[in-house]
């Protein structure tokens, strides 16, 4: 009964000193400039957001649509500090990369991770993942036929791309890893 008693205990106080370290260490903070390519062009940054950000109005017609998808999707995204940018990595068919980084706490991205590993929002799933990151796709009938949305959650930032090219995501991170020149250097 008495060694019962120990492992409990020490089950317990294993449970609580993992959870506690997820989410109450502090990730290493990336700022959302990490994650942009030295070559692009920033479209919209700010600290705090009143509105949606002027993101998917860059993908198609019915980005007032999918704005309100991706806002279900994802309540209080809005609210995060974000950059909005395009850059060229010369993909498929030419078009510009659209993306988005936003900056999270790290408790904000353990739970959003969790969340899209374990309880995925309509129309996300799993892609291959980049390094120990997983991507996951974002699928949506109001978009645009030509647009990949892909969208990762690392240590501290959100960035989401929106592509003809669905390995621009990879790129992208490629910068936030520091593997590629990044508008913070």
């Amino acid at each position: 009964m008495k060694q019962r008693l120990c492992y409990a205990a020490l089950s317990f106080l294993v449970a609580v000193v993992t959870v506690g370290s997820l989410l109450l260490t502090p990730a290493a903070t990336q700022s959302r400039r990490t994650a942009i390519p030295s070559h692009a062009q920033v479209v919209y940054s700010r600290d705090q957001h009143d509105r949606f950000p002027p993101f998917f109005p860059t993908v198609g017609n019915d980005w007032a649509v999918f704005s309100k998808v991706w806002k279900r999707a994802f309540p209080g995204a809005e609210k995060w500090p974000m950059a909005v940018a395009t850059v060229s990595f010369g993909g498929l068919a030419q078009r510009p990369c659209r993306f988005s980084v936003s900056e999270l706490s790290a408790s904000q991205a353990v739970a959003l991770r969790w969340r899209c590993t374990f309880f995925p929002p309509e129309g996300v799933s799993r892609v291959r993942p980049y390094a120990v990151w997983p991507i996951w796709a974002f699928e949506d009938s109001s978009l645009p036929s030509w647009a990949r949305v892909r969208f990762t959650i690392t240590e501290s930032l959100l960035i989401c791309s929106v592509s003809a090219d669905s390995h621009d995501m990879y790129r992208l991170l490629n910068v936030a890893d520091g593997r590629a020149e990044s508008m913070a250097d």
